[in-house]
């Protein structure tokens, strides 16, 4: 009785071994990657399946049927001279490995490009911001250097104005005039006559 287990068991690990065995054949590799391609770029999904070990089609097709979304892209974005390129291998049975861990792959690197697409073009949005804040900061400067110079000028202006004690000491009619270039009418009558009576003499 324990020989026959034996035996069983012995032939159990066997029959195990060669059901997941690989094969590196390159004319059954190259095959089943032409075939899945075929099916995938004509959208023939349960065909395509065909091509894919069991537990690999299981994940990528719940109901057997068809693929799942991201996976249809996945395979569709794949050509046949990269996968060529991917270190696939087939099984025993002519069905490919690892088909599923290159269609993983092939959706990450577009999720990290689509990432990197974005990256770019937030450095040129932060870009224009930027110049857009710089040229914002520039007319407020200018605004306030203009405000400036208008008060220093209406500064100027009024300093240059008479005040009431002057205009009364200068005359309104004399602005800016100085005190000793101003002579009165009557003054000068006055210093007429006086100089006149001197002259007289």
């Amino acid at each position: 009785m324990k020989k026959i287990l034996l035996g069983l068991t012995f032939f159990s690990l066997i029959f195990s071994a060669c059901a997941g065995s690989r094969s590196d054949d390159p004319e059954a590799l190259d095959t089943a990657l032409v075939g899945f391609t075929s099916c995938v770029q004509g959208s023939r999904w349960q065909e395509a399946l065909e091509y894919v070990t069991e537990d690999e089609a299981n994940a990528i097709s719940p109901d057997g049927y068809e693929f799942k979304d991201e996976y249809k892209v996945a395979a569709r974005r794949l050509p046949l001279s990269t996968l060529r390129k991917a270190g696939l291998e087939v099984d025993r049975h002519g069905r490919l490995v690892g088909i599923k861990d290159a269609m993983d792959e092939a959706n990450e690197r577009y999720v990290m490009s689509e990432n990197q697409a974005k990256v770019g073009t937030n450095l040129k949005e932060m870009e224009d911001a930027r110049i857009k804040r710089r040229i914002e900061e520039g007319k407020k400067v200018l605004q306030e250097e203009a405000e400036a110079a208008h008060q220093e000028q209406e500064e100027i202006v009024y300093s240059n104005k008479l005040t009431d004690e002057e205009k009364r000491k200068y005359g309104s009619t004399r602005d800016l005039q100085a005190p000793e270039q101003y002579q009165d009418p009557d003054v000068e009558e006055a210093e007429e006559e006086i100089h006149g009576d001197y002259e007289s003499e």
